[in-house]
């Protein structure tokens, strides 16, 4: 019990052994990922990174709509976004690996909300715990969250940390 006589229980039967970080390249999705390195050192958990090159155009950051339109071409587009994930992915391992967590980093094509909660809730992935930006480098089409975030932490199974 804790001060106020509230019974705090504890279960367990899920620790938090994989941590699912979303990760875009945006100062918010770093920042989740130093907290998600944080909380890996005191549960003693792997982290599993994420960068989803977005199949819709309207979920692509903004910087890179205003680009020439010749980078919106199917071909040049997906190898640049492509190369981009890679960066961040390695990126991400560096940190990781400088802190001595271990972390796995995964590339995939698709919707960033959708795809973060499908793998999360896979049984092959088993992940405990997503750490996530409140906002990414996506257009956003909520007030006071990203509509990525938004969407996660109403769709997904396990629990949801958000990092501004």
């Amino acid at each position: 019990m804790n001060k106020k006589g509230i019974k705090i229980k504890s279960d367990p039967k899920t620790p938090i052994r994989k941590i699912l970080v979303p990760l875009d390249g945006s100062k918010n999705s770093l920042n989740s990922l130093r907290e998600a390195i944080n909380l890996s050192k005191f549960t003693n958990s792997q982290i599993v990174g994420i960068y989803v090159i977005p199949k819709d155009i309207s979920s692509l950051p903004l910087v890179e709509l205003l680009q020439p339109l010749s980078t919106l071409r199917p071909m040049g587009f997906q190898e640049k976004i492509f190369k981009h994930g890679i960066t961040i992915i390695e990126k991400a391992k560096e940190i990781c690996e400088k802190n001595k967590i271990k972390f796995t980093g995964q590339i995939i094509k698709g919707n960033p909300g959708y795809d973060i909660v499908r793998i999360s809730k896979s049984k092959k992935n088993k992940i405990n715990l997503i750490v996530i930006g409140s906002r990414g480098k996506g257009l956003t089409t909520e007030i006071f969250l990203g509509s990525t975030s938004n969407y996660v932490i109403h769709k997904a199974k396990c629990p949801v940390m958000i990092v501004k």
